[in-house]
């Protein structure tokens, strides 16, 4: 069995309300015997679901959820100040 640690950031922006947010998850990455790929999300110390299969809002709980490179929402920021 072969495991890595990756830690990946991400941008997220919702259709529906407009909110954005930038989470940096770790990531453990297994691979068993037989090739199976198993990966397991941390946000913080909280194990969570994948941001990348089924995101959510954290303001309205919308679904229609825009996932972009690290950086984007922040730099929205500066041009909106």
């Amino acid at each position: 069995m072969d495991k890595k640690h990756v830690r990946r950031a991400y941008s997220f922006v919702c259709l529906d309300c407009g909110h954005g947010w930038e989470a940096a998850y770790d990531i453990d990455v297994t691979v068993d015997d037989h090739g199976r790929l198993t990966a397991t999300y941390h946000l913080g110390d909280r194990l969570v679901p994948s941001p990348l299969q089924w995101p959510r809002c954290p303001d309205c709980e919308g679904r229609k959820i825009r996932i972009m490179r690290p950086g984007r929402v922040a730099s929205a920021h500066r041009y909106e100040r």
